[in-house]
């Protein structure tokens, strides 16, 4: 019985994180060195591999809604082409806008549908609107950052290791208090996104808006912590304000150097441990978990 137990905790923690991060970590490499510059393709394919192994019944086209997050990935890629296109920042923001939006009424409508159109659409419209205020208050910092990247080689990477930091924290929260899936899922996504920090650290091929299909696989997952798992709201507003501790620190950072990258990925560190920490004390069931 024990053994069991142990074999299945084992497995859980290979597809969670182990296969996740060696995928990205491996895409990653392939993909900076053939493609330059597009690293971030790594965690998406880590993503994907976690998913497909966490999620047995995936299938494509989408059958429900967390097979939808292969069609995130290409939003997220169709999205970081345009932002990098030479069309005008109003054009390019508000095509984003209309991909993050039909990206969270792919992820959300199968389940919203039975409440009504205006109610999938408002949680599509509000979801885009977060990412692309939480895209918009990065990008001008990773611009300035990629322009002196050979110097301050954190700087380019505060945004996905912000990001990473806030999956990894919700995830424990989400397994114990909603969705052992989704919390498994968040926890793939973290392993991914570590992995793609290393390469890129390494290598320095950070991308300006590579952080744009994360925030989006991102955002599905806290929204569907709620929508699918009954996740509290007011925890899944608690965890998505603590994703944006990066972005303000950014505002109040006039410079791009590697001391205030380390304090800044260290108030994200703290503010999402403390964050995690009392979102479990919200959803921490009243009997035992065993």
């Amino acid at each position: 019985m024990y053994e069991e137990a142990s074999n299945s905790t084992m497995l859980m923690l290979l597809h969670t994180a182990v296969y996740p991060f060696i995928a990205a970590l491996i895409v990653s490499v392939i993909a900076g060195k053939v493609l330059r510059a597009s690293s971030y393709l790594g965690y998406l394919g880590g993503f994907l591999v976690g998913l497909s192994l966490i999620h047995s019944g995936l299938s494509f086209p989408p059958a429900q809604a967390i097979d939808y997050y292969s069609i995130t990935t290409l939003i997220g890629i169709i999205g970081v082409l345009l932002l990098t296109t030479t069309m005008t920042p109003g054009r390019r923001y508000g095509v984003t806008f209309v991909l993050s939006g039909l990206s969270f009424y792919l992820l959300l409508n199968p389940v919203l549908k039975h409440s009504g159109l205006s109610i999938s659409l408002s949680w599509a419209v509000v979801s885009a609107a977060i990412v692309l205020t939480h895209l918009f208050m990065t990008s001008k910092h990773e611009a300035t950052s990629n322009d002196t990247q050979t110097k301050q080689i954190l700087s380019p990477l505060i945004t996905p290791i912000g990001l990473m930091i806030t999956a990894g924290s919700a995830a424990p929260v989400v397994s114990i208090g909603g969705s052992l899936l989704i919390g498994q899922l968040l926890g793939a996504f973290a392993a991914a996104m570590f992995a793609y920090v290393i390469v890129a650290f390494m290598t320095r091929s950070a991308q300006q808006y590579s952080s744009l299909p994360a925030a989006l696989l991102l955002g599905g997952l806290i929204t569907q912590s709620h929508v699918l798992a009954d996740i509290p709201l007011s925890v899944m507003l608690i965890i998505t304000a603590g994703s944006f501790v990066t972005p303000i620190a950014i505002q109040f950072s006039k410079l791009a150097n590697n001391k205030h990258s380390i304090l800044i990925m260290a108030s994200q560190a703290i503010a999402s441990l403390l964050i995690s920490g009392f979102c479990l004390w919200l959803v921490w069931p009243e009997s035992s978990l065993y």
